[in-house]
């Protein structure tokens, strides 16, 4: 399978993340699709036809159609079972209502979706695949006319469940082709008619909708290149978190927080900045740099004093994911970074710490 260049990589990571952020709701939750976007293994893009067989209230002229985009995660293998997790967005159309006095204009919008893969080889050059997958879907500037031709807005949201077979192709030198076949469950129990005219529903016009119904795909899976993947995840292994780290929460609380060991229990910490710098010549056996950890305190509320800072530095060595902090009073103290935070055990408290404007590898 042939690696996708490093500009094209980041411009489908980018359009992808677009896609999937493009409401305020899901924008809410893009720092965590940020996060898992580095870990991302393929980007797929395909084309779907469907249909809706088992739907009342809805058909189709002739077959839906569409497209999407999905992101892919590397998971686990057990034997020559692969796992991948999915996040990816598509749409369908060509919907029409079965009711006669109803002219309904709606696309279909799937965002996101969230798959979970298991593959294992069928031949040489052929995997196959099962896929389960659940999401939100809703209607897609949807519109109405009536008979007399007045307009209605049409909206609707609810949840998809559905599951999938396929194949995937792996052609030397060309992006891995697949197909995909399955249904989806889409039930939309309440649909929200809002006339331009103010008059009232129709008795014959549907409250509900069922969406459900089968799906083709058809699609191109571009692997990212191996060796700048490894190079990812290496830039988020320790020593890397070298740069600047912004205290986010104590002992599970935001900030501001009170700490009990800090200037006594009278104040609390507003805002608190951690430097790591990699020492580049460091010797196996030697500390891997140095740190420096600064808060700003204030009196807790009621009580009396003056805003303060607290400063200490020191030394750090690094052990797998966990990095040791010696101060200069010889004290230590155990950080680990998980899921893009460092945790560092202080005192008998615990900080959890976001990445600055620096915190990369390269940063000393």
């Amino acid at each position: 399978m042939r690696p996708i260049p490093i500009p094209i990589r980041a411009a489908l990571l980018s359009v992808a993340s677009i896609a999937i952020s493009s409401t305020p709701a899901a924008a809410q939750d893009l720092g965590m699709v940020e996060k898992l976007f580095e870990d991302v293994s393929a980007v797929t893009v395909f084309y779907q036809l469907g249909g809706v067989p088992a739907s009342d209230e809805v058909a189709s002229d002739g077959l839906l159609n569409g497209a999407g985009t999905e992101v892919l995660i590397d998971l686990n293998t057990a034997g020559k079972t692969e796992f991948e997790l999915g996040l990816g967005a598509s749409y369908l159309q060509g919907y029409e209502a079965s009711e006669p006095s109803l002219d309904l204009r709606t696309s279909l919008r799937a965002l996101p979706t969230v798959s979970l893969y298991a593959s294992r080889p069928l031949t040489e050059a052929v995997d196959g695949f099962l896929g389960g997958s659940f999401g939100l879907v809703e209607l897609w500037n949807g519109q109405a006319y009536d008979a007399a031709g007045d307009a209605w807005d049409v909206e609707a949201r609810t949840f998809e469940v559905g599951a999938s077979a396929g194949v995937y192709l792996g052609v030397g030198g060309l992006p891995g082709v697949y197909g995909e076949a399955g249904w989806r469950f889409r039930r939309f129990s309440s649909v929200k008619w809002t006339s331009h005219a103010e008059e009232p529903l129709p008795a014959a016009w549907p409250r509900s909708l069922d969406l459900s119904g089968w799906f083709v795909s058809l699609g191109l899976q571009l692997r990212l290149d191996e060796d700048d993947a490894d190079a990812r995840r290496d830039a988020i292994t320790p020593p890397a978190p070298a740069g600047v780290w912004m205290l986010e929460r104590v002992d599970g609380a935001a900030l501001p927080a009170p700490m009990d060991s800090i200037r006594s229990v009278q104040h609390e910490v507003v805002h608190a900045v951690l430097r790591l710098r990699r020492d580049e010549d460091a010797k196996p056996g030697e500390p891997a740099g140095s740190w420096t950890l600064e808060m700003n305190l204030r009196p807790l509320p009621g009580r009396t004093g003056t805003r303060t800072l607290y400063e200490e530095s020191g030394t750090y060595t690094v052990n797998d994911n966990v990095l040791t902090l010696t101060g200069q009073d010889g004290r230590s103290r155990r950080m680990e970074r998980l899921s893009g935070r460092l945790y560092l055990q202080w005192s008998g408290h615990v900080l959890v710490f976001a990445p600055g404007n620096a915190a990369k590898d390269d940063e000393s």
